[in-house]
């Protein structure tokens, strides 16, 4: 059975952060073992919540229970909204405690191996590696969700010799490398630090415009955007970048990229990247992964935007029709012209209670989607 230690957020009304993250991975097979960086009443795109944060001292006593009183061994590691520097620092002190064990331990099977004549050790247990996915949950568009502090201990997350995968959005990735992406040369320039400077192999940026893409873009080509993918396994090698074209949806959703982290996890050990010695091997395993993710989250937002307007439809004119005479055949005429005029205003708004509702996206409803184990539904396309 895959294992894996999730710390992201926890909201009571919605679907973002675990509550996006725990159902997908299980229904695949995982056992999630959750801490919830956060207890809130709904996410904060809302625009206003109730509920408390996790602490340090809170979170460092239930790392340590589990990781050095328990010795759980997970496969998987995977963080998402963190709200402050302090539990930033503590949850990388702590992966950098599994990673260096983890390491000591395949180091001793590795010397018992050799030294018993090509016999295993029979009282060494070693799961495959442990793998580490970063979803540094900072922003979108311009838009920060945390303190600056977070964006710098970030930063030292990242620097930690320790991410194995991480899936930053355009700004999110603007924020690691303090620096704005403006073309194809700054977002590879970004990506180069996060793969050298960094360390780390495996690079999905979630989002990009298309304008970063195509200088030339015009407005039918704004109506898409791009996850760019980049994969360098050895320090002497070259990256290898790829990337996909992805059509969107006029509406704002919150917990995409909760769920994109999640699903991606899943792909990435199903489709066993890093488990073959060749780049290019690995580079089409990382690529499937990634087109299979990205089929299914826009089969699962398709279904949240068709399943929101109907509930907003049947909201706004249920309302309207209250409104207009007491429902008789004139006001329900009038009610249905009200109607019309507002339909095009059914939009999810950042921080607008009224629309937000309508688009949380339906993890439960989707679940036949998890499954999804072709090629995946869009082209891969050179960087």
């Amino acid at each position: 059975m895959k294992s894996v230690l999730s710390i992201q957020s926890h909201v009571v009304h919605g679907y973002v952060g675990g509550r996006a993250a725990i159902f997908p991975l299980q229904t695949q097979g995982w056992e999630v073992d959750n801490i919830n960086t956060v207890h809130f009443s709904n996410h904060t795109g809302y625009g206003h919540f109730r509920g408390q944060t996790l602490d340090r001292n809170e979170l460092a006593s239930i790392l340590d229970q589990l990781i050095n009183q328990l010795q759980i061994d997970y496969n998987a590691v995977i963080t998402g909204y963190v709200p402050n520097a302090e539990l930033i620092s503590c949850i990388r002190e702590y992966i950098v405690t599994m990673k260096r064990e983890e390491k000591q331990r395949s180091e001793y099977q590795k010397n018992g191996h050799e030294n018993n004549g090509g016999g295993t050790l029979l009282d060494v247990s070693v799961n495959s590696p442990m793998t580490y996915l970063m979803d540094p949950v900072m922003g979108d568009n311009n838009y920060m969700y945390v303190d600056q502090s977070c964006v710098d201990e970030y930063r030292k997350l990242a620097h930690s010799d320790i991410v194995d995968i991480i899936t930053p959005n355009q700004f999110e990735l603007e924020l690691l490398v303090d620096n704005k992406i403006t073309n194809r040369e700054s977002l590879q320039k970004a990506i180069l630090q996060l793969h050298d400077d960094c360390g780390i192999p495996y690079v999905v940026i979630t989002s990009v415009e298309a304008q970063v893409i195509n200088s030339n873009s015009d407005k039918e080509e704004d109506d898409y955007i791009y996850c760019v993918i980049s994969i360098k396994t050895h320090s002497s090698s070259d990256a290898q970048m790829r990337m996909f074209q992805i059509p969107t949806i006029k509406s704002y959703f919150t917990g995409v990229g909760d769920l994109f982290s999640a699903l991606l996890l899943d792909k990435f050990a199903s489709n066993k990247v890093g488990g073959s010695s060749g780049a290019n091997d690995n580079l089409s395993r990382l690529s499937r992964s990634v087109n299979q993710v990205l089929t299914i989250m826009a089969k699962t937002l398709k279904l949240t935007h068709k399943l929101g307007m109907q509930q907003a439809r049947s909201t706004l004119l249920n309302n309207d029709t209250n409104k207009h005479n007491g429902g008789d055949r004139n006001g329900t005429i009038n009610a249905r012209d009200s109607f019309d005029h507002k339909e095009d205003e059914i939009v999810g708004k950042i921080n607008d209670g009224e629309t937000m509702k309508y688009f949380e996206l339906k993890v439960i409803q989707a679940k036949e989607f998890y499954k999804y184990n072709e090629d995946g539904e869009f082209k891969e396309m050179k960087f």
